[in-house]
């Protein structure tokens, strides 16, 4: 999936041109680590302990990955029709376009209600009509 959204390319055209400190990556899951621009928490080894900075670098990673997982966890929850496995079958079903619905919905509903990556970045979400571009 990370292929087939083009996100790869995306980065591989955005970072071009720019030095080591400079380019943009995807904090994820160490599955993909072996795609570009992919990292992942530090890892320990028998003979390497993380220092200090790097297991302070990997909770902090950790908890807004968490933050952006509830997200998705709540637009599956004001949207539960996503989750159904069975009646969402990839080629068959839009399923996309069901996702992308749920995202602008559940953007709305923060608009009015905030959410949890509100709290955690300590920010107030836009007016609905700031959202929808109506001003």
């Amino acid at each position: 999936m990370y292929i087939d959204s083009g996100l790869e390319t995306h980065l591989k055209e955005i970072n071009q041109g720019m030095g080591a400190d400079e380019r943009c990556y995807l904090y994820g899951d160490p599955a993909y680590v072996l795609s570009y621009g992919i990292v992942t928490g530090y890892k320990a080894t028998v003979r390497l302990p993380l220092n200090p900075v790097l297991k302070e670098m990997n909770a902090h990673m950790s908890s807004i990955r968490v933050s952006v997982e509830h997200g998705f966890g709540e637009t599956m929850n004001l949207w539960a029709f996503n989750g159904y496995k069975r009646s969402l079958q990839s080629g068959l079903s839009p399923i996309a376009g069901y996702f992308l619905v749920a995202i602008l919905l559940s953007n709305i509903h923060s608009c009015f209600y905030r959410n949890e990556s509100c709290d955690r970045f300590d920010c107030d979400p836009p007016s609905l009509s700031a959202y929808l571009s109506l001003v």
